[in-house]
């Protein structure tokens, strides 16, 4: 439970009174708030966590816990104490440079009079998130009061709302300033603001609700003094501020016009930008009412900030990416691109509560598919800084999130317009990764490369890919010389979902082909992959049938895919359940944990916790039966793992955070594992 006390602390250290308070969304949780232990608790304040940062030393300084919103590829922060001043950090640009911050602070609000010297009282102000907006709460030493928030209004443009008033009346001018840390084009005035431009064409507006603000503009700063004295008193009185960040295209005018229309009418755009939230809250409201309320807080608090994280990874189409879809973490520079198998695991969790970016997830990856049916591993919006990976592919599970979201929408519209794709897909691996025609396939690349077919595989540096040797299949196609089990335990739930699709679709004939399949791939993964004397799955070798008798995630997906027998599962869940294998301080390392090899502090696949595959462990055991089990492991795995960050992984027998923060898949699995297994009773 070191988790609780790190929370307590974070709690007191930061005066983050919103945490604890239980405030009732009446509109979400008014039917059954009788009949349960306690109230639900403000859920997006419950698991926010947005530190506030040191400002940047300069333009390539980290991305730090910054947050956006609607798919929008700039970021704002929370300044710390010592920089709580007149605004908030940022942005932090994505799509400039592999990224960069454009300034310490763009846009800034400060009061200035003549009779008196106000200084900001540090102590007495505060900055928090509630809601889908930032908070920046600013008290002066002569009770004048400005509390500002930034909420996203699209994926261009972000709405900042400043409130002002004061214990006694004073007269004051208000004054907007900034500088930036990279070189500008130019400034130019143009109606109610200024704009400047960047050398990779990106187009920074900013505007103000006031009409007669006037700038003084230097090489590169701003400053902004209205022309007559403000009276503020106990009244508050309301002016705003709206950033967009844009390329010169077809929606640029669009866009200006949208910013113009809500400065006369921004009280509609809050509304749906509440309700927007309110609906992510509703997503995880349920509440088992069996779980101790300490434990219950906690876990809700980490799916609050499983969604957070996927909202902040969230991009719209930019450059070469023509759908909205998730990074896997905004924090590391070399993701900042679409990876297949990472694309059809968010979908599965937005699915939920945003269906349609899950939506277009999927079709984000789908625009990389080539004629032949293959999709590329990983895409970038902008090739000269990243190429296109089209040496390998990803572990096929597109057909998996395609009839999630079905479950979740009923849209049997994108199942029609993925079904024949998806279809294609599932070929091409017969087609060019079953060497032998036997019906197994392997992971392979498109090079003959080892590096790629062990990217193909997802596990990079899996013990079991060790002593690999690559064959080739024809000139574009290489596999390794062994069939894994997890990829064919995915073809399998891939004929099982294309199966459900047809019958959707009236497609009588596919039915009965994908049934007839599946029950052949069945059987050989049954009899040909699972080793009865010691009671686990396993890839083997082409050469001879052997088993390659190394433990992992690979051997527990057959009970995913619902392809065990019941005395296989059940052989199985007894290696998941010992503590000396599998059932370590946070359960389902990536490899044995007796295993010479068990690396999980520096090791990547050879022993650090991967949630998706947690997770494809736990729906696994749920599907043969074992319910408690599953309830205590997932307990156990919330309680212990590092939090309030989402890692990229887990040590087992630590709980420490490990490789990249801010991790997408991390959040959509430990979204999915509050929502089918910890809120049901």
């Amino acid at each position: 439970m070191n988790y609780l006390i790190n929370l307590s602390k974070y709690i007191m250290q930061n005066n983050l009174k919103l945490f604890m308070s239980m405030i009732i969304i009446s509109t979400i949780f008014s039917n059954n708030m009788q009949a349960e232990k306690y109230q639900k608790p403000d859920l997006i304040s419950l698991g926010a966590h947005y530190f506030p940062i040191d400002n940047p030393k300069d333009a390539s300084d980290c991305a730090q816990n910054i947050f956006s919103d609607k798919g929008a590829w700039f970021g704002f922060a929370l300044p710390d104490d010592k920089n709580i001043n007149s605004g908030f950090v940022g942005p932090y640009l994505l799509h400039y440079k592999n990224g960069a911050w454009l300034s310490k602070s763009l846009i800034n609000l400060k009061l200035v009079t003549k009779s008196s010297n106000l200084l900001v009282d540090k102590e007495s102000s505060d900055v928090f998130f509630d809601t889908g907006e930032l908070h920046l709460h600013m008290k002066y030493n002569n009770g004048v009061y400005i509390d500002q928030t930034l909420q996203y209004i699209s994926a261009n443009s972000v709405l900042i709302n400043a409130s002002i008033h004061s214990d006694i009346e004073i007269e004051t001018e208000l004054q907007w300033f900034g500088e930036l840390l990279i070189d500008k084009t130019k400034y130019e005035n143009i109606a109610g603001g200024f704009q400047f431009s960047l050398d990779n064409g990106l187009i920074i507006q900013a505007r103000f609700s006031d009409p007669y603000l006037e700038f003084n503009l230097s090489e590169n700063s701003y400053e902004s003094i209205t022309p007559n004295l403000i009276n503020i008193g106990k009244e508050s009185i309301t002016i705003q501020a709206i950033i967009s960040i844009f390329q010169k295209n077809d929606t640029m005018d669009t866009e200006i016009e949208f910013v113009q229309s809500v400065f006369i009418d921004s009280n509609r755009i809050k509304v749906k930008h509440k309700n927007r939230w309110n609906r992510y809250a509703l997503s995880i409201s349920s509440i088992n009412k069996d779980t101790p309320k300490d434990i219950f807080v906690l876990q809700q608090s980490i799916a609050v900030k499983s969604i957070l994280t996927l909202i902040n990874n969230w991009r719209a189409p930019y450059g070469e990416l023509k759908h909205e879809g998730l990074f896997p973490s905004y924090a590391r520079g070399y993701f900042r691109g679409f990876w297949a198998w990472d694309s059809w695991k968010h979908a599965v969790a937005l699915a939920y509560f945003e269906p349609d970016v899950a939506k277009n997830q999927v079709r984000a990856m789908y625009d990389f598919q080539d004629q032949h049916g293959m999709i590329a591993d990983c895409v970038f919006p902008d090739t000269t800084i990243e190429s296109h990976n089209w040496r390998d592919t990803k572990p096929p599970l597109s057909a998996w999130a395609v009839w999630s979201i079905y479950e979740q929408t009923k849209d049997s519209s994108f199942v029609a317009e993925l079904y024949f794709k998806i279809l294609k897909y599932h070929e091409w691996w017969y087609k060019n990764r079953d060497h032998n025609g036997n019906g197994l396939c392997e992971y392979g690349s498109t090079d003959g490369t080892e590096i790629a077919a062990r990217w193909e595989s997802g596990m990079d540096n899996a013990v079991r890919f060790d002593h690999i040797k690559m064959v080739e299949n024809n000139e574009s196609a290489w596999s390794m010389d062994q069939e894994s089990v997890d990829l064919n335990s995915y073809l399998f739930a891939e004929k099982h979902y294309l199966k459900n699709m047809a019958e959707l679709l009236g497609m009588a004939e596919d039915v009965e082909k994908y049934k007839s399949e599946a029950a052949q791939l069945k059987k050989q993964i049954q009899t040909l992959m699972y080793d009865p004397d010691d009671g686990y799955f396993y890839d083997i070798r082409l050469e001879d049938g052997s088993f390659v008798k190394v433990k992992g995630p690979e051997g527990w997906i057959p009970l995913w895919a619902g392809i065990a027998s019941r005395d296989q599962a059940e052989a199985v869940i007894k290696k998941l359940m010992d503590p000396n294998i599998f059932n370590t301080k946070i359960p389902f390392p990536t490899l044995d944990a007796s295993h010479s090899e068990f690396n999980p502090e520096k090791g990547y696949w050879r022993g650090p916790v991967w949630m998706d595959q947690a997770y494809f462990a736990l729906m696994g055991m749920k599907k043969y039966g074992y319910e408690n089990e599953v309830l205590k492991l997932t307990s156990k795995l919330f309680n212990e793992i590092q939090y309030p960050v989402l890692y990229e992984n887990y040590h087992p027998v630590t709980g420490e955070g490990l490789n990249s923060p801010h991790f997408s898949w991390t959040a959509a699995h430990l979204y999915l594992m509050y929502i089918e297994i910890l809120s049901k009773n």
